[in-house]
């Protein structure tokens, strides 16, 4: 899963155009997962994540994002999450170096329990949070995302919610 991550966001700038319009960030933040039907007994709730876009214009913007979820432990087993999101981004300037945002997608999770079972589910993800461009070619964002796990016929499904800061370089 990490080197189709990286292949799809590498892909993503290659046919990216004008290259001031493309960026690159990391996030770091705390996951708050749930499972259907498990009472968790301990979780490792750090994400990081890697994301990377292109701004069509002032206010929308293309983006690919591989971020793992975290790991969590229930009666019985545990498991751990990543997914990897193409998503639209909607901009709202607020001020001159400030940014409100939304986003909108279709996410890939990957589930893996300490039982070996893999189980994969593709469904929307959205999210907002605000961007402060610090100068030109550098920003900061406050996020929080959203991302459906798991699958009800195969492993209990679930769900992540994000809140991450993060870092983007833009070119």
């Amino acid at each position: 899963m990490h080197k189709i991550a990286i292949a799809a966001l590498l892909t993503a700038f290659v046919a990216a155009p004008a290259a001031a319009d493309t960026y690159l960030g990391l996030k770091a933040g705390l996951a708050n997962t749930d499972f259907d039907n498990k009472t968790l007994t301990s979780e490792n709730r750090t994400t990081f994540g890697m994301f990377g876009g292109y701004h069509i214009n002032k206010i929308l913007a293309a983006e690919a994002e591989f971020i793992g979820l975290g790991k969590v432990e229930f009666v019985g087993g545990g498991a751990r999450s990543n997914a990897l999101s193409l998503s639209v981004i909607g901009l709202v300037p607020v001020g001159g170096v400030f940014s409100l945002y939304g986003k909108l997608g279709v996410a890939r999770a990957s589930t893996e329990a300490t039982s070996g079972v893999r189980v994969r589910r593709t469904s929307g993800t959205y999210g907002f949070g605000g961007q402060y461009d610090v100068n030109p070619s550098t920003a900061l964002r406050l996020s929080f995302d959203h991302y459906n796990l798991g699958k009800p016929a195969a492993f209990p499904s679930g769900t992540a919610n994000v809140l991450s800061l993060g870092g983007m370089l833009k070119f």
